[in-house]
């Protein structure tokens, strides 16, 4: 069995802006740079990671670095391409694409960019290119809201439509008990898990 333990990328300025940032590089803010030190102190402490995989981009990077094991990135592990989208203000999407939007801004396929729909499709390009399921042992992975919402539909085996009832914060997370065995089932043991970012005395 492989036990896949998923990141989410720590806080940006774009994230507090909330501006679609997609496949734009940016940094992590001092706040995410926090989280991040935060999140690998809990994964250390709980799994013995040997293998580690990560998003080309810096906000993922950075943190798939503090590790200290050698990381491995995939364009398949990539945020959706947000097209026209890429920089907006989500209240600004909202107001100028109102009459497009199938119920939210993340619900959307945004217009000039990537379907939604292949997000689970290139998580599975990532499945077959990393072999995670026969690597066996405790496995980071440090993604992207979006792409991730995507991976756990293609490892679950999930309709598409499940994106959308998940929620994937900041520098939460996820683990996967992922089978060797085919005709097993894949088992979600965490998702969205933050209790690690909260100091002992709650402030």
């Amino acid at each position: 069995m492989t036990r896949l333990v998923m990141i989410r990328h720590g806080e940006t300025d774009w994230n507090v802006e909330r501006r679609k940032q997609g496949r734009n590089d940016q940094p992590l803010n001092e706040k995410g740079t926090a989280q991040a030190i935060l999140a690998v102190e809990h994964v250390n402490a709980n799994y013995s990671i040997d293998r580690v995989w990560s998003s080309p981009l810096q906000r993922c990077s950075t943190t798939a670095a503090l590790f200290n094991l050698p990381v491995a990135t995939s364009d398949h592990l990539l945020e959706i391409d947000y097209g026209e989208w890429e920089g907006m203000l989500a209240a600004d999407i909202e107001e100028q694409f109102s009459d497009q939007l199938n119920g939210s801004v993340d619900g959307t396929d945004p217009p000039g960019g990537e379907s939604r729909s292949n997000l689970p499709v290139r998580a599975g390009y990532w499945i077959t290119e990393s072999q995670i399921a026969e690597h066996g042992g405790d496995v980071v992975l440090v993604g992207h809201g979006g792409a991730m919402k995507g991976l756990l539909v293609a490892l679950l085996n999930l309709p598409n439509e499940a994106m959308n009832n998940l929620e994937i914060d900041n520098c939460s997370i996820s683990v996967v008990d992922i089978s060797t065995d085919p005709d097993t089932r894949n088992r979600l043991v965490a998702l969205n898990h933050t209790a690690h970012l909260t100091p002992p005395n709650g402030t």
